[in-house]
């Protein structure tokens, strides 16, 4: 009789080392779950920005109010891989995007000439002009932001003040 008191007396569910592994791999997958959402395995990784010296300044070339942007080296910007937006200081950007075959390679120049940047497409690359008489006319004394985008790495290689004269 003594002998079976014995075996019902010291029984249990689980043993404290079952239970300690049992919460060590809980916390390693719950820890592996959190870790790949956090740094996302690997996955949509950004494009790096280029490597550019972009330089804008009022065209002193011309007699009208126009904005020249000239890349002065470093890697070259693709056509359709990139946007700019020149709008009077203090207004909502409004990028134009690039088009294929639009390269922005090293020597080359964007003049904005009169007018500034609405919604419409660019054309008319390498030496590229935009004037298209729907965006606000461009004015000698007034201050405008030219910011140009790199799409794919979605990162200003271009953001500064020009002061039309």
């Amino acid at each position: 009789m003594k002998a079976n008191r014995k075996f019902s007396k010291d029984e249990e569910a689980v043993s404290p080392v079952i239970g300690v592994i049992l919460m060590v791999a809980i916390t390693v997958i719950l820890a592996a779950v959190i870790a790949a959402f956090v740094f996302g395995m690997g996955g949509s990784l950004k494009e790096a920005p280029p490597s550019v010296s972009l330089i804008a300044s009022s065209n002193a070339a011309t007699s009208g109010p126009d904005i020249i942007i000239e890349h002065s080296g470093g890697d070259q910007l693709l056509g359709s891989e990139w946007k700019i937006s020149v709008v009077a200081t203090g207004n909502n950007t409004a990028y134009v995007f690039s088009q294929t075959g639009d390269d922005f390679t090293v020597g080359g120049q964007l003049l904005m000439q009169n007018y500034e940047t609405t919604e419409d497409l660019v054309t008319g690359f390498p030496d590229w002009t935009y004037s298209d008489s729907s965006g606000d006319a461009l004015e000698k004394g007034s201050k405008y932001d030219v910011k140009i985008v790199h799409i794919p790495s979605n990162s200003l290689v271009l953001d500064t003040v020009v002061d039309v004269r």
